[in-house]
C-alpha cells in the first residue's frame, strides 16, 4: 500500500507539470472576452491614496510575514524530506509546490510589480496543486493514522458507529456511503466560482513616495474561477465514478482523485473570497492572503512539532525514541 501510494504521487507531480502548459495554450482563446480595466493605460486608473499605515502595512507583509513563512516552509521541506510515510512524502511535496508558487509571486511583486502574466500565473498554479498534495497528506493521515478506515487488519475508528465491519462482513460500509453523497455535494460547490462575476476593480496610489498600482489580473481571474472549477469538477466526477464502480481497492484511488479535485477547488474559492470582499482596497487583500498563508505553516509545523515522537522517527529534533503507548503500563502503587 505505501509502494502504490508513492507511486501515485510520482505519477501527481508528472500529470501536474504535463497540465501546467494547458492554460497558457488556452487563455489566448478566451483573452479579451472580458474588459480589461488597464486597456487605457495605468494614468488612466482613478487615484486611491493610502494612510500612512496602510503603507507600512504593505512593508509589513511583503517583507516582514512574506518571507518568514517561505523560510519556514523550506525548512519544513528540509526537516521531513527523509520520511517515507506516504502522508508525509504528500506533505512535503505539497510544500515544495507551495514554496515554488510563492517564489513565483515574488518574483513577480519584486520585479514586476504584479503586472507579469507569467509569474503570476505560476504563483497560482503552485498554490493549486500544493493544495492538491496537503489534502491528500490529510486524509491519508487521518485515515492510515487515526481512522484506521483503509488498513484491512486493523480496527477501524467508526466501529461502534457501525452495525457491522465491511472487512469481516458483507455489511456496507457507513463512511463509503458518507463519501457517495459528499463527493457530488462537493462537485456542486465548485459551481461556484464558475458562476462567479470577474472583479474588474484598478487603481493607482502612492506607497512610501513611489507609485503604485493594484489590479488583479484577468488572467489569474480566468485561471482561479474557470480553469480549477472545471479542473476540479474532473477530478471529483472521476473519484466518485471509481467509488461508485471499482470492484477492487476503490477508496485509495478515490481518495487521490479526491484530494486532486479538492486543491483546486479550494485554492478557487479562497481566491473568489478575498478578491471579491477586498477588491476596492487590495491592501487588505494581500494582508489577509499572507496572513492566511503564514496561520497555515504555522499550523503544520506546530502538529509536526507536537506529534514529533511518532510523526518523524529519525529526523533530527524528533526526540528520544519512546515506547508505543500501548506498551506503557501504569507504575506499580
Amino acid at each position: 500500500m505505501k509502494t502504490l501510494a508513492k507511486n501515485r504521487l510520482r505519477l501527481w507531480n508528472i500529470a501536474a507539470v504535463a497540465m501546467s502548459g494547458m492554460p497558457l495554450l488556452l487563455y489566448p482563446l478566451v483573452k479579451g472576452s472580458v474588459p480589461d480595466p488597464l486597456a487605457a493605460g495605468w494614468e488612466a486608473l482613478p487615484f486611491q491614496p493610502m494612510s500612512l499605515i496602510q503603507q507600512w502595512q504593505v512593508m509589513l507583509y511583503a517583507f516582514g510575514i512574506k518571507p518568514l513563512y517561505m523560510t519556514l516552509s523550506l525548512l519544513l521541506i528540509v526537516w521531513i524530506w527523509r520520511q517515507k510515510a506516504a502522508d508525509l512524502t504528500a506533505l512535503r511535496w505539497g510544500l515544495i509546490w507551495f514554496w515554488l508558487g510563492e517564489t513565483a509571486c515574488s518574483i513577480d511583486y519584486i520585479f514586476y510589480a504584479r503586472t507579469s502574466h507569467f509569474w503570476e500565473y505560476i504563483h497560482g498554479f503552485g498554490m493549486a496543486v500544493g493544495f492538491s498534495f496537503i489534502a491528500y497528506a490529510a486524509l491519508e493521515g487521518f485515515d492510515q493514522r487515526l481512522i484506521k478506515f483503509s488498513p484491512r487488519n486493523e480496527r477501524c475508528a467508526a466501529l461502534g458507529l457501525c452495525r457491522a465491519c465491511e472487512k469481516l462482513t458483507n455489511e456496507p460500509c457507513g463512511l463509503k456511503r458518507l463519501f457517495k453523497f459528499m463527493i457530488p455535494g462537493l462537485m456542486l460547490v465548485s459551481f461556484m466560482p464558475l458562476t462567479a462575476p470577474f472583479q474588474l476593480n484598478a487603481y493607482r496610489t502612492e506607497l512610501l513616495g513611489s507609485p503604485h498600482y493594484y489590479y488583479h489580473m484577468v488572467s489569474s481571474q480566468w485561471f482561479e474561477l474557470r480553469f480549477c472549477p472545471l479542473m476540479a469538477l474532473l477530478f471529483l466526477t472521476a473519484s466518485w465514478l471509481v467509488l461508485l464502480f471499482k470492484r477492487t481497492d476503490p477508496v485509495s484511488v478515490s481518495k487521490a482523485l479526491m484530494a486532486a479535485g479538492t486543491g483546486p477547488l479550494g485554492f478557487g474559492i479562497m481566491r473568489m473570497s478575498i478578491v471579491a470582499t477586498f477588491s476596492h482596497n487590495q491592501v487588505w487583500l494581500n494582508f489577509w492572503e499572507e496572513s492566511t498563508e503564514l496561520l497555515f505553516i504555522v499550523s503544520v509545523l506546530l502538529v509536526l512539532w507536537t506529534f514529533r515522537h511518532r510523526l518523524l522517527p529519525g529526523a533530527l529534533w524528533s526526540g528520544a525514541k519512546r515506547p508505543p503507548v500501548e506498551a506503557i503500563s501504569p507504575s506499580p502503587q
